[in-house]
């Protein structure tokens, strides 16, 4: 999983931050290799805290950059220091289950931009290419829901998980009807039945779409 593999990095960060954040007796690093290393060290949590966290202005993210790209020189040592007890803080965020926050967020800004291609496929009426995109994204959006409700969504057909979605009263009958408008969109395009469906259901398809990312991902 996804997530165990990002746990998995954020200990081993913390656990290799226990040596490189001490310093000698004047609070510098006590070699040039350590020096290197901590440079290292704060480029690979910086980009671990990136991949999780996506919005720029997250306070995680903003104070760890705000110490990643301020040159301590000979006191790199510190920055190691309070990183790693920022990656520490972040981490029991996630084992306090916010990790599947954090991605369905992510989540929400690739899946809208891919909408935001749709939709330009449709200004310029080019059915096929919306109805592959938008049915994609549909698809993704139904089976992240799923995931997040615990209902298992491997291998199972989107139409029944509609239903499963309607009988756990995640979605009501309404918008499971809308459900299989888009669902016959994503399974039209997806085997280039191109007749089978019109640039207005593509349309409902993405509005519909944008719904569920509001109201059930984000």
């Amino acid at each position: 999983m996804v997530e165990e593999r990002i746990k998995e990095k954020f200990m081993a960060l913390i656990e290799s931050a226990n040596s490189l954040k001490t310093s000698n007796e004047y609070g510098q690093i006590r070699s040039e290799e350590q020096g290197y290393s901590c440079k290292g060290w704060l480029t690979s949590a910086q980009n671990l805290i990136h991949l999780v966290v996506s919005n720029p202005s997250n306070p995680y993210r903003t104070a760890a950059d705000k110490i990643c790209e301020h040159d301590r020189g000979y006191a790199i040592c510190a920055s190691v220091g309070e990183v790693s007890t920022i990656l520490s803080s972040l981490l029991s965020d996630i084992e306090h289950g916010l990790l599947a926050s954090i991605e369905n967020q992510t989540k929400a800004i690739v899946f809208d931009d891919f909408l935001d291609h749709a939709k330009e496929y449709c200004k310029k009426e080019m059915k096929r290419e919306a109805g592959v995109i938008a049915g994609v994204v549909f698809e993704d959006t139904i089976r992240s829901i799923c995931r997040n409700n615990n209902i298992e969504e491997k291998n199972i057909k989107l139409d029944q998980l509609i239903t499963e979605l309607t009988k756990s009263e995640i979605i009501n009958q309404v918008k499971a009807k809308r459900a299989r408008v888009a669902a016959h969109v994503r399974t039209k395009a997806t085997h280039a039945q191109w007749d089978e469906f019109d640039i207005n259901d593509v349309s409902t398809t993405i509005e519909f779409t944008e719904e569920l990312i509001n109201h059930k991902l984000i």
